[in-house]
């Protein structure tokens, strides 16, 4: 690396004029010997300080005492932390959330809509699947699932046969046979439990905005730059070979698509948010090429019209850079959620993005024999 970036930027001299090579230009001929005999650049990086530096400069009012105004201004803001911290303990204050942090609110289990809402009202078909899709995915109804399994099972002899069979039964009667097990006038169950299995009203609340998990999602509809209505879903689904294929297996599968419609569906006594989505076909809308993966989302939505919802924190932000112009294939890329939680990083579960490679040093490796004074002019010591 030394020698290439030497005659890189000889190569450079034949087109740039000698403006160009610059301290900036010159500082890359040391890079490769500095990886060498130090290692890791996050050991020894300075942008904290760098940026630290660039709020000491903010502290400056007056350019005749720029000392005095940085360390006033230093002072001020440590007394200001003090005593935010002191009646963040003994009063109701509180500093300014994140931006993307959750309010908590007694009407929504999770997250925040960030947009006005409009009142919409769904079909009797849309609104049976839209409750099949939230008490299938709540934690505690999934009891009651095993339950209803186990009781298509004992009841049926096809669906004890065939899995497919099974499955299909599940969807059509789980709805009616949860409300029937868990009666809203009943004393023995939870009160979300009892009103999850009474149903959903038929009026629900529509937003373009939403802040789930940390991040920020806007539907497909929103003409934005940065693009936040990309989604990935990754679901325990029943799997098989063929459509004749009896005997299905579990596994773990990525689904891909966008936000087309954010919806607060009402449970007479809380909202659950869910995500009405685009979804690629899993079969031939979705590929991996040189370890990338590439999405199709311009095809029919037939196989995902009984199943375009999910939950809204089970959704994860994923963004879509299209190949060229004329394709309809876009790469999928995953970003990293801008929330920071302590839980997460005492527990090791922190995402920090990849780490650099172990570099193995010997002592030989910290000997550098190489002159750095210049022989043909007078030195100046510093």
């Amino acid at each position: 690396m030394e020698e290439e970036i030497v005659e890189t930027l000889c190569m450079f001299e034949r087109f740039f004029p000698p403006s160009f090579f610059d301290i900036m230009v010159h500082l890359v001929v040391h890079l490769g010997r500095e990886a060498r005999l130090c290692g890791p650049v996050h050991f020894r990086w300075m942008y904290p300080f760098e940026r630290f530096m660039k709020v000491l400069k903010d502290f400056v009012r007056n350019l005749a005492r720029p000392e005095g105004c940085i360390a006033e201004a230093y002072l001020a803001e440590e007394c200001v932390r003090f005593c935010s911290q002191f009646l963040k303990k003994t009063t109701g204050y509180e500093e300014k959330p994140d931006r993307n942090a959750e309010y908590e609110s007694s009407s929504i289990l999770e997250g925040r809509p960030i947009s006005a809402g409009t009142c919409c009202v769904l079909s009797e078909k849309d609104m049976s699947i839209v409750h099949l899709a939230v008490i299938q995915n709540m934690t505690i109804v999934e009891p009651y699932v095993d339950m209803h399994l186990q009781h298509l099972q004992d009841t049926n002899e096809k669906c004890r046969r065939d899995a497919t069979i099974l499955w299909r039964m599940h969807s059509q009667k789980f709805a009616s046979w949860l409300k029937e097990q868990i009666p809203i006038s009943s004393d023995h169950h939870d009160e979300t439990l009892k009103w999850l299995a009474y149903g959903p009203r038929v009026s629900s609340r529509s937003y373009t905005g939403y802040i789930v998990n940390g991040l920020r999602f806007h539907t497909i509809s929103v003409d934005r730059q940065s693009q936040n209505s990309g989604v990935l879903y990754e679901a325990t689904a029943m799997c098989r070979s063929s459509a004749k294929d009896t005997s299905q297996m579990v596994d773990l599968v990525t689904y891909y698509g966008r936000v087309l419609e954010i919806l607060l569906i009402d449970y007479n006594t809380f909202y659950i948010p869910v995500f009405r989505c685009q979804w690629a076909n899993i079969g031939n809308g979705v590929k991996v090429e040189d370890g990338f993966t590439l999405v199709n989302l311009n095809q029919s939505q037939m196989a995902y019209a009984r199943d375009p919802y999910i939950l809204a924190s089970q959704a994860k932000q994923v963004f879509y850079s299209r190949v060229d112009e004329s394709s309809s294939w876009y790469v999928a890329m995953r970003g990293p959620t801008r929330r920071y939680r302590e839980e997460d990083a005492e527990d090791g579960h922190l995402d920090v993005g990849p780490m650099p490679a172990v570099v193995a040093m010997d002592v030989d490796d910290l000997v550098d024999e190489s002159r750095n004074a210049r022989a043909d002019c007078e030195g100046i010591y510093v």
